[in-house]
């Protein structure tokens, strides 16, 4: 009797091995990823494998904790956060004059991707006469970038401009100013 029961329990945890083996490959990737995205679906998917070998060996209380604190409760805060740090910064001369119709398209267009717009006022008419020369001057960081003047709104991240091109509000509406972004990114052949 109890050689059966040895063996069942050899036998679970035979079972269980390829599913241990995945926690620390899920754990390396968490580490590696750069994307906050990647890092949180990592996350989850290392909790809810955890969860289920606690559950599997006999521990439920600390399954049931893992799948609620780890898993739920950490994916939810982590998914508040990654929103609440997804802000454009639109840096604009001092001399320049937004009108009201110009922030509220710029806030609608933004809106669109989820994304949070601030304004930051600079005196770089003067001195910096490219738009590289001004972002590298703002000493912020994180945010993407953006300067608006009369010429128009450049974005500093490529990813970002042909997301704003492609949204509906871009595509039904003719916006106020020209957008664009650096030549250098493009691709031969695309135009801003």
């Amino acid at each position: 009797m109890t050689l059966m029961i040895l063996g069942s329990q050899m036998t679970g945890s035979l079972l269980l091995l390829p599913i241990e083996l995945i926690l620390p490959v899920l754990g390396v990737l968490l580490i590696k990823t750069e994307s906050p995205i990647r890092g949180l679906i990592y996350r989850s998917f290392l909790g809810s494998i955890a969860a289920l070998i606690y559950a599997a060996v006999g521990a439920p209380d600390v399954a049931l904790t893992e799948v609620l604190v780890g898993t739920l409760l950490s994916a939810i805060l982590y998914i508040i956060t990654i929103r609440a740090c997804y802000t454009v910064l639109i840096i604009y001369p001092e001399n320049f004059e937004i009108t009201e119709l110009l922030l509220k398209e710029i806030t609608d267009i933004f809106n669109e991707l989820h994304l949070q717009v601030k304004y930051l006022q600079k005196d770089f008419e003067k001195n910096s006469t490219s738009y590289d020369e001004i972002l590298s001057e703002t000493t912020l960081s994180g945010s993407p970038h953006a300067v608006l003047d009369s010429r128009g709104l450049f974005i500093e991240s490529y990813i970002l401009f042909q997301n704003l091109k492609a949204t509906k509000y871009f595509k039904g509406k003719s916006f106020p100013t020209e957008i664009f972004t650096s030549t250098k990114e493009m691709k031969p052949g695309e135009q801003s």
